[in-house]
């Protein structure tokens, strides 16, 4: 690599997961560090980067955003931090943008105190890999004893959510402590005397809302819009919430793993419920009873998906058409949903129609566009797109495989480090066993996509009217309008009329 004309951008990162580290691996210290490096060497630094409270798992931070935009556009072609840490712990990512983009980009990357400097043959640059499992591997570890810190102060009563559910608030005092919210504690009260009195849900809902009381979303400040409409749904939350009991109840959500942000419900057993924790609102045989209401009764929704099942919307308000059978279940008809769960309101209109004859219509119309369909020229477009997957599912099968090489080499270095008494044996082992078993997933994912690459096109089986996969593959809307006038919004371009009369439908 030729040497550069300097033009250095400083990154700082800092998060939560460096433990006891915090005050040696604070912002101050790291610039301070990094300023007394670029004085040193006399280097002209354009612009710092800070990224304070975001994790080294991944790279969506705004800061480094910033900093790979402006490599783009050429501000700067050097990147300073004080150790690899701080750029990133994920080895992968950070594998692939210092061995390859960094490299091919022709930008220079120095990581201070791991001794490492891109344009010239460090001594750091030999223990890469290394290093970058290391800090991996610390993430993970640290990931872990994060969460049975957090675990263990659930258990132990302290409340870690960042919003207090509807009723309550933060202690001013002790912010891990539900007290009583008294504005609210009232409106608790009514809602559970309400339904000890009988009244449904949607009953509830009616009268909160005729009463104007804030919905918790508006009250917490989530939501301005001017609706201000209770639904059947949060009345039936806060009855079954033994929160108004004095438990204090948490653990219902958790992360997919410590790489990732997304979310997922937890089962009730692996809740963390804490008996009397706080201060009840409702007393627990009143609780109890309502309980007891909702255990018996028997809510049956049908499962079965009709042909145009997902399709239909209500042209006047948008919301979903929803398809029911009569009471004598001789028929089947359509209706709008949100006219049926607020029909008090009068927000919309029934939109009532008969589904057997909506559906005829629909597949009268489709079948008149197919008589005029080309299929030769279909059957080449689904070629070239099968093609084009083909080619998609290549690229991420070489990236998979190219994924277990590197894990492959990865358990080779840890074996000779192991053999070097350069790690434990315990490290050696939860490493190993880690690269395993992705490269187990990574295998399984491979065998997948072989097995949809492999797939035959059967165009008549999927060109059929009765097929419901290419009906939504074919048919974006279905708008269906109070006078049973109906428009076919398709996904592809035809000449064909998209409206039909509302004498077709009566």
């Amino acid at each position: 690599m030729k040497k550069l004309n300097v033009k250095a951008g400083l990154y700082i990162r800092l998060s939560r997961e460096d433990g006891d580290n915090l005050e040696s691996e604070s912002i101050v210290n790291q610039r301070g560090l990094l300023q007394d490096f670029v004085k040193k060497n006399n280097f002209l630094v354009i612009d710092e980067y800070v990224d304070d409270g975001y994790t080294g798992s991944n790279f969506s931070r705004p800061a480094w955003k910033r900093l790979i935009n402006d490599l783009t556009n050429s501000k700067i072609n050097t990147i300073i931090t004080k150790d690899l840490s701080r750029m990133g712990r994920d080895y992968i990512s950070m594998g692939e943008y210092i061995e390859r983009i960094f490299p091919e980009k022709g930008i220079r990357y120095i990581a201070i105190n791991d001794d490492i400097d891109t344009l010239y043959e460090t001594p750091g640059l030999e223990f890469l890999q290394f290093k970058l499992m290391f800090n991996d591997y610390f993430l993970k570890d640290t990931s872990k004893k994060i969460r049975k810190i957090i675990k263990n102060k659930k258990e132990n009563g302290q409340f870690l959510g960042w919003k207090a559910p509807y009723g309550y608030k933060k202690d001013p005092m002790n912010k891990h402590k539900l007290i009583v919210d008294n504005q609210v504690k009232p409106i608790i009260k009514q809602i559970f005397t309400m339904a000890l009195q009988g009244k449904s849900l949607k009953q509830i809902a009616y009268i909160l809302t005729q009463n104007n009381i804030p919905t918790p979303s508006m009250y917490a400040g989530l939501k301005n819009n001017i609706s201000n409409q209770w639904c059947s749904r949060t009345i039936k939350e806060i009855l079954t919430n033994e929160t108004y009991i004095g438990n204090l109840i948490q653990g219902k959500r958790k992360k997919i793993n410590y790489k990732s942000s997304k979310e997922i419900r937890t089962s009730k057993e692996d809740w963390i419920i804490i008996p009397n924790n706080h201060e009840a609102i409702i007393d627990k045989p009143t609780f109890s009873i309502i309980q007891q209401r909702f255990s018996q009764k028997v809510y049956i929704t049908s499962t079965k998906n009709y042909l145009l099942s997902g399709l239909l919307r209500c042209k006047e308000c948008g919301h979903a058409i929803g398809i029911n059978q009569s009471r004598d279940k001789k028929r089947l008809y359509c209706h709008c949903t949100y006219y049926t769960a607020n029909s008090k309101y009068h927000l919309c209109t029934p939109h009532c129609l008969n589904y057997y004859k909506l559906e005829q219509t629909i597949l009268e119309q489709i079948n008149q566009i197919l008589k005029n369909v080309n299929y030769q020229v279909i059957e080449k477009k689904l070629i070239k797109y099968k093609n084009s997957f083909q080619n998609q599912s290549q690229k991420h099968i070489n990236k998979l495989k190219k994924k277990i090489r590197i894990n492959n080499l990865y358990i080779e270095r840890i074996y000779e480090d192991r053999l070097k008494g350069n790690i434990s044996i315990e490290m050696f082992k939860r490493l190993s066993k880690k690269y395993q078993d992705e490269i187990h997933d990574c295998s399984i994912n491979i065998q997948k996509i072989d097995t949809y690459k492999q797939e035959e096109l059967n165009l008549k089986k999927y060109i059929n009217p009765q097929n419901p996969v290419f009906l939504k593959n074919i048919i974006d809307k279905i708008l269906i309008s109070e006078d049973k006038t109906i428009e076919i919004y398709y996904k592809f371009s035809f000449n064909n009329e998209t409206k039909f009369s509302h004498d077709v439908l009566k």
